[in-house]
């Protein structure tokens, strides 16, 4: 069957391909990549089975004599393409791994792209991938596709039709996308690459994520607390073939995954990841952030009224909560110093350093929520989101006053 890498020399990049019952779009992905700039002694293709029950097999096989590839295959045990590409991973041999979807056309620069790209070392890099979007509009129609991949790219470009979704943030920093706030929210694994050593030292895609979506993102944002520098290629780009995403039928495992993303990583920023799309957290968090300066202030200031027992089973959102009620079982408070203050002030206190957005807590787990008067200096966004969770996790919510007594309406 295929010819086994590292048969002459092992090569510089591998390209890592998870699929699942896409023959036919797999073919011409691999025959775009028998059409790189790279040579081809340079770079092998490792196809990760997801548990195909098609021709997927065949075509790997037929495309022993023009690509340097290999095949590794998986049980069918749901959606498990973190797995596969681990796997694909685990047989590849080269010192940076490529991923890409079956379903990319890729230019014929898009591995020596990558290649560029990881220059200096300690690099995720993120290639472009025309018509990548949810809006049906938005992407590559079949009668594009009977063009070469370079010559779509090329019309794409100077047409300015058919951008990758995230075109917009990448415009905003100048493509340096190292400055956004979350740059690991890009890491989106239809074309994106690493150095193996930084892939292996992270521990590769999390096995917990089993179903559409998340285990990328996971995966970047645990490249980025190991101080890699996120990395925008352009050259490496690609086209998606069109294909049917049924965004409603998804969302239960965007949900799921969005909550276990933050369990795994319980931080602010990642929090609010999990509750806006990606173009918008930049501009959110710096909301936050001038926010959170007012809150500062305004949390400090004490009220004048005696303090009040709030009773059993309380959650205080705001650390400001505790310098008007005696007690409370949960402290939700996102900015550090405010969270020390609680932790110092009332040691008896859980603190959770989250905004409060999402809480992973069971509905109904508290009698009471309160929530601190600071947190009115939020966007009306933040107010929603902070008193819809209240209303989840709490039996009754209300909101301190900003002097004096808890107030005996209930909102």
């Amino acid at each position: 069957m295929a010819e086994r890498p590292g048969e002459h020399g092992a090569p510089e990049v591998s390209v890592v391909i998870p699929t699942y019952n896409r023959a036919r779009e797999l073919d011409r992905t691999l025959r775009s990549l028998a059409h790189q700039d790279l040579p081809r002694d340079r770079y092998e293709v490792i196809v990760a089975d997801d548990g195909s029950s098609d021709d997927t097999r065949l075509v790997v096989e037929g495309h022993a004599g023009n690509l340097r590839i290999g095949y590794v295959y998986q049980e069918d045990l749901g959606f498990r393409a973190g797995q596969a590409r681990n796997l694909g991973a685990a047989r590849a041999e080269g010192r940076i791994l490529v991923f890409l979807d079956s379903g990319m056309l890729a230019s014929r620069h898009l591995l020596s792209g990558h290649l560029a790209a990881h220059e200096g070392g300690g690099r995720a890099v993120i290639g472009y991938i025309f018509g990548y979007d949810h809006d049906p509009a938005n992407r590559v129609s079949q009668d594009d596709l009977g063009e070469p991949p370079d010559e779509l790219i090329d019309r794409f470009t100077l047409s300015g039709r058919h951008r990758d979704m995230r075109e917009p943030c990448y415009r905003s920093l100048g493509d340096d996308i190292d400055r956004y706030a979350a740059p690991w929210i890009f890491y989106w694994t239809g074309n994106v690459s690493v150095g193996a050593a930084d892939f292996h030292l992270a521990g590769g895609f999390d096995d917990d994520f089993v179903g559409w979506s998340g285990e990328d993102v996971e995966l970047g944002r645990r490249l980025y607390e190991k101080g890699l520098k996120f990395t925008l290629a352009r050259g490496a780009a690609c086209v998606e073939i069109p294909h049917t995403r049924d965004l409603a039928a998804l969302r239960p495992s965007y949900e799921k995954h969005a909550a276990l993303l933050l369990r795994k990583h319980m931080d602010p920023v990642v929090e609010v990841s999990t509750v806006c799309w990606a173009h918008e957290l930049h501009p959110r968090l710096a909301e936050l952030r001038a926010a959170s300066r007012n809150r500062i202030r305004l949390a400090r200031l004490r009220p004048s009224g005696r303090r009040v027992d709030p009773g059993p089973a309380t959650a205080l959102f705001g650390a400001d909560c505790l310098y008007a009620v005696n007690g409370g079982d949960l402290c939700v408070e996102p900015v550090p110093g405010l969270a020390q203050e609680a932790r110092r002030n009332s040691p008896g206190i859980e603190v959770l350093p989250l905004h409060g957005f999402r809480t992973l807590l069971e509905p109904g787990t508290f009698d009471l929520c309160l929530l601190a008067p600071s947190l009115r200096a939020y966007p009306r966004w933040a107010v929603d989101l902070l008193e819809s969770e209240a209303a989840r996790i709490g039996r009754r919510v209300r909101w301190l006053p900003a002097a004096e007594t808890v107030p005996s309406e209930e909102r």
